[in-house]
């Protein structure tokens, strides 16, 4: 799972070239808006299991929660991203900045224990695994989204 977030990593530091574009009929933010707020959420779970404490794991089991992992989709316009991964403003450095850092992040997933985790506002706690999975999903859903801002 390393791997498929290293590669979208890379694909996001491709569409940062054009991170004004916006299409109203697709999203009402831009593709950078969409990037900035994926690379908020990489590097922010990164930080929160680095942080845990596997000790005090304690996963929740929720439908919604297992329906997005098996299904590999995050459906369209259902949630809205929580305040502290919502960007305010978004330059072309801020971004580069973040993707240099996400590169890193991804990396130090494998550094971390298995029950490490971090905290998910709907789904609980999401273990080192699960998070990976968790974060390429994710990644995938706006990229898809910023692919079809360019369309």
């Amino acid at each position: 799972m390393i791997n498929k977030l290293a590669i979208q990593i890379r694909e996001m530091q491709d569409l940062a070239e054009q991170w004004e574009t916006i299409n109203p009929s697709v999203s009402s933010s831009s593709i950078g808006w969409h990037l900035a707020h994926n690379l908020q959420v990489i590097n922010g779970v990164v930080a929160s299991i680095a942080a845990s404490n596997p000790a005090n794991y304690a996963p929740k089991h929720t439908f919604v929660k297992w329906l997005i992992l098996l299904t590999k989709k995050i459906p369209r316009g259902k949630v809205r991203a929580p305040k502290y991964v919502v960007p305010e403003t978004i330059s072309k450095e801020e971004l580069e900045e973040a993707l240099d850092r996400a590169s890193l992040s991804v990396l130090n997933l494998l550094n971390q224990s298995p029950k490490q985790y971090f905290t998910h506002p709907m789904f609980g706690d999401i273990n080192t695994k699960l998070a990976a999975r968790f974060l390429w999903i994710h990644t995938e859903h706006h990229l898809k989204i910023a692919r079809d801002i360019l369309k």
